[in-house]
């Protein structure tokens, strides 16, 4: 599948790999088989699973861990030297370009039955685009800066739920 696809149905579901909010970290294993790395608070009972450009957090501890939000850090795709994108790929089928462009994510959304209506909302140089349905923000980098080892003017910096 590639990016776009599996973005459209993030946003339309509010779901990743068919997990949401509410999810065990069993349910997130079963459904994710990427690598990853735990990062635990234990002052704060929260856990950040780090997959590279994916990122999952779950609050409750090890007893019972829940998940409550996550994001797709697509900005991390510009400067990929660690190979996350092929690893993403290879371990989940979902092939991510280097870049994601607003307009064709906006383009796909507008043929999808059900997808759900975006809020525009300003963010200094960038613009968020909220789905109050699915509680997801795809975030978009506004202004005049140009692609390099980051996103560009039109490009989607990050797609969060929580």
């Amino acid at each position: 599948m590639d990016g776009i696809s599996f973005l459209v149905d993030f946003i339309t579901t509010g779901r990743l790999h068919g997990i949401g909010r509410g999810a065990s970290v069993e349910e997130v294993d079963r459904a994710v088989k990427a690598d990853f790395i735990d990062v635990e608070d234990e002052g704060y009972g929260t856990l950040r699973r780090d997959y590279g450009f994916v990122e999952l957090y779950f609050s409750g501890g090890p007893g019972g861990w829940v998940m409550t939000s996550g994001m797709i850090e697509l900005h991390r795709l510009a400067a990929d030297d660690e190979g996350m994108a092929e690893e993403w790929y290879r371990d989940m089928g979902v092939e991510f370009s280097e870049y994601c462009s607003w307009n064709e994510l906006r383009e796909k959304l507008s043929q999808t039955p059900g997808a759900p209506i975006l809020e525009l909302r300003h963010q200094g140089d960038y613009l968020e685009y909220w789905a109050n349905e699915t509680k997801v923000s795809v975030m978009v980098v506004g202004g005049q800066q140009e692609r390099d080892d980051c996103p560009g003017r039109g490009d989607i910096f990050s797609v969060s739920f929580g």
